[in-house]
């Protein structure tokens, strides 16, 4: 545990983090008091109440009420708070990547394709969407490094196989505006109608498509 309080994982601890996700996204296990299936419950009732009362009301006693189970079979599978958090955001993580990658594979020009891609993703995004615990999460990235960590780790992972755009002032400009549209959302609502919502991805896609000076 750091100074903060919370709690330090190690690259391995957040490999064998991301190991329990993907198998829990990828398995068909239906069996009854299935371990997999479970962790599967356990984090649907922690985005249920993220996305219902705010990340602050994210606590094991919820989570486990939520789910029908004893807090001691949930602690079984998540021990603390920060290592639930961290479990969802990975998961909520990798169906974002696997939306976005989609996108990328439907986009018939390789230039700047992540950046808009990015764009198009948050900028599709519906409060409706699954994902969208994702953006709730991501306002407590400041006061968990280990979030903070996670998602740096995404970004650069991407920009490695992305092209000369995505590397650029002008790519960072357009995944920066979209992150804008993802905040504003959260924090202020819609203030913008579907048509300058259109306008704003419109503009920022034309963009992607410039050739760096």
């Amino acid at each position: 545990m750091n100074k903060s309080g919370l709690l330090d994982f190690s690259q391995n601890e957040t490999y064998r983090l991301v190991g329990i996700i993907h198998r829990m996204n990828k398995s068909a296990q239906h069996r009854k008091k299935d371990p997999i299936k479970l962790q599967v419950e356990l984090l649907k009732a922690a985005r249920i109440i993220a996305g219902r009362e705010g990340i602050s009301s994210l606590s094991l006693n919820a989570v486990a009420r939520e789910a029908g189970v004893s807090k001691g079979g949930l602690m079984h599978h998540f021990p603390s708070k920060q290592e639930l958090i961290h479990a969802l955001f990975l998961q909520l993580l990798e169906i974002m990547d696997e939306r976005i990658n989609i996108i990328m594979e439907n986009d018939q020009n390789t230039y700047g394709r992540f950046s808009r891609a990015y764009l198009h993703y948050i900028g599709e995004l519906k409060e409706s969407d699954e994902s969208f615990q994702l953006a709730l999460l991501s306002l407590a990235m400041p006061t968990e490094p280990v979030l903070r960590q996670c998602w740096r780790d995404w970004v650069a992972n991407h920009l490695a196989k992305g092209d000369e755009f995505d590397n650029s002032y002008l790519g960072a400009l357009v995944r920066y505006a979209a992150d804008g549209l993802w905040l504003s959302s959260l924090t202020e609502g819609e203030t913008l109608s579907q048509q300058e919502r259109d306008a704003i991805v419109s503009r920022l896609t034309a963009i992607s498509f410039e050739k760096i000076p």
